[in-house]
């Protein structure tokens, strides 16, 4: 019996030796290594005439404590709202100031690393800020959006530390890359259907429609189209908005002198400073007279439009004060053509000249009567 005993103690310290020897392993075991991922954030065509209003790519599949860095090429911003509604872009004028953009929208808040709750908002984009990064911390899928551009989404889905990876990040790349030139073609296209289009106003002018960009499908044409329009005085222009992501101003001004600036910082003794929108309301009227003159549509938005009238010959240069110098306009405005006369000129100041056709019959018949009486004598 003691051998029996001495036997099966031994077999249960092996046992558990072994148990310790893989307890110890796994222990000792090094985790595996967070990665950290790109994502890019908008894009635009060589020319600057298409930009993309996407994250590319559109939807990015990570581990849980992995990091995603955000790369801006353009103006956006990267912004988790974990169920709650957006704020506001612009707040409206208040303590003597005109419109302004919201801080919440304009400043970083919440990071570095998300769980799916809360805040997160890397901010407006700048030299200093060109990149954005979170570390995802929780499996699950978390929607995000760009505040300043609606329609533009984008997700990451999550998944428990340790999972197989679908996608590496070249192929992460690629994806994002195909997206991308989908979205420029989509853009180009709108550019070459977008026409110039007129119909008869009155007294004899024209009224003309140019289309003030345009977009859709997450992506947005930043030109005037056509850029360059021929009228005559007294013809009227108007630009109808037609893009779900953007914003756009038509404003004239002195092509001599610096555009007046959209966005203006007044510093706040606490907190971050006001960004101010002097001009996004209507300024100067809508009767365009003066080439140096000031006339501005204000902010147009999606389904929007304005109409200027052109009253005097010239040349008038005009941008959007929000994607100048890249989006700018011109308008030639020709003298008007004479009215063409509905009756004859008066020719005195007497009574109304005798109807043509009376005068030549009475002329014919007295060179007849003469005929007759010239036969007679001789």
């Amino acid at each position: 019996m003691s051998r029996l005993i001495v036997r099966l103690l031994c077999g249960m310290l092996l046992a558990l030796a072994m148990c310790g020897g893989a307890f110890a392993s796994d222990a000792t075991r090094p985790a595996q290594a967070a990665t950290t991922w790109q994502v890019d954030v908008g894009g635009a065509s060589q020319d600057g005439a298409v930009e993309a209003q996407a994250f590319l790519p559109t939807s990015i599949t990570i581990n849980a404590g992995d990091k995603i860095t955000w790369m801006f090429r353009s103006f956006h911003t990267v912004t988790f709202l974990s169920g709650a509604p957006p704020p506001a872009i612009i707040l409206p004028p208040s303590g003597g100031n005109p419109p302004s953009v919201n801080s919440a929208v304009a400043f970083p808040a919440g990071g570095p690393n998300y769980d799916g709750t809360g805040f997160v908002n890397s901010g407006f984009p700048s030299e200093q800020a060109s990149t954005f990064s979170l570390t995802f911390t929780k499996a699950g899928t978390y929607a995000y959006v760009c505040l300043i551009h609606p329609g533009m989404d984008g997700t990451v889905v999550v998944q428990t530390a340790g999972s197989a990876y679908p996608k590496t990040q070249a192929q992460v790349d690629a994806q994002g890359n195909a997206e991308f030139f989908s979205k420029l073609q989509f853009g180009t296209k709108l550019i070459a259907d977008a026409k110039l289009t007129s119909k008869p106003g009155p007294n004899g002018t024209t009224n003309y429609t140019v289309h003030d960009g345009g977009g859709g499908n997450q992506a947005s044409i930043l030109r005037f189209v056509p850029v360059e329009v021929t009228v005559k005085a007294g013809d009227n222009i108007t630009w109808v908005m037609n893009d779900p992501h953007e914003i756009h101003t038509v404003t004239f001004y002195d092509a001599s002198g610096k555009p007046p600036e959209f966005l203006e910082t007044k510093p706040q003794q606490n907190g971050p400073p006001l960004l101010l929108l002097p001009h996004a309301g209507p300024e100067g009227g809508t009767s365009v007279a003066d080439p140096k003159g000031f006339y501005n549509s204000g902010i147009q938005a999606n389904g929007q439009s304005y109409t200027f009238s052109f009253p005097n010959p010239g040349t008038y240069n005009y941008i959007c004060l929000v994607h100048g110098p890249i989006m700018t306009g011109k308008i030639t405005v020709e003298a008007a053509a004479a009215p063409k006369p509905s009756t004859l000129p008066k020719t005195g100041d007497g009574a109304p000249a005798a109807p043509l056709l009376p005068l030549a019959a009475g002329a014919l018949l007295l060179l007849l009567l003469g005929t007759i009486l010239v036969r007679r004598r001789a």
